[in-house]
């Protein structure tokens, strides 16, 4: 446990360098998505719509952040000098990973926060346990698509140019900001291929807001999700070493 504070300590620090690409991806990417949604409904929303789009807006933070910041922290963590660089701590790659999660976990928080107070007092009726559950999910699986894109890629260049793609076209071809029941089948079915569509299911669903498909059906696309991940990222991880398995 102290190496994976240690880890976070040294996560932390490293950001300073990155405050203003922090700023872009936790704030000003996923905010501009809502002020657009809001400029777009003239101050007429009502209360329930407000909220949906809030949800919308929690998973476009955890989105962005971890697949832009995430993502790219695995990936230039595994080149050989970075690794170097953790070998004094004697920590292993594993740790890390954990370290690296934790610290953008937090980061995040503060927003989601805000966003999850403003929910539970609008609505009257709403299941805060699982709601908590559906964000808690959201998060595991987010940043287990994002430890996986990032050790999917070597080429750091490449990452930095691929991780905005999939971070822009996970979020746009989601019902964060929009319905999805007036949409024809085909778009609808594309969108049922996005895990984004099936987190936001199951955080709605405690809110009584419908995506106009069964939400045990997004509970168990993302298990089989989960477990694939898992066993991907545990292989991956698994074969990364710190300065030849020393430790």
């Amino acid at each position: 446990m102290e190496k994976i504070k240690i880890g976070v300590e040294m996560e932390l620090k490293s950001l300073r360098i990155f405050l203003l690409q922090l700023f872009v991806v936790l704030f000003l990417l996923p905010f501009s998505y809502l002020f657009i949604m809001l400029l777009a409904g003239n101050g007429n929303l009502e209360r329930i719509q407000i909220v949906s789009l809030l949800t919308g807006y929690i998973v476009v933070t955890l989105t962005s952040a971890f697949i832009n910041m995430l993502s790219l922290r695995i990936t230039n963590t595994r080149q050989p000098q970075v690794l170097e660089l953790y070998s004094t701590f004697s920590i292993t790659f594993p740790q890390i990973v954990v370290s690296q999660c934790i610290t953008y976990t937090l980061l995040t928080l503060p927003l989601i926060l805000a966003a999850f107070l403003y929910v539970i007092l609008s609505l009257k009726s709403v299941n805060i346990l699982l709601f908590i559950s559906g964000i808690v999910i959201g998060i595991f699986v987010l940043l287990l698509l994002s430890v996986s894109l990032g050790l999917l890629m070597n080429n750091l260049f490449l990452a930095n140019g691929l991780c905005q793609i999939v971070s822009v076209f996970l979020i746009i071809f989601s019902p964060s900001f929009f319905g999805m029941q007036t949409l024809n089948k085909f778009f609808q079915t594309l969108l049922l291929l996005n895990p984004i569509t099936h987190v936001l299911n199951i955080m709605r669903s405690p809110l009584n807001i419908s995506l106009g498909f069964d939400v045990r059906w997004s509970y168990l696309f993302l298990f089989v999700l989960s477990v694939l991940l898992v066993l991907f990222v545990s292989k991956k991880v698994s074969k990364t070493y710190i300065l030849e398995k020393i430790f």
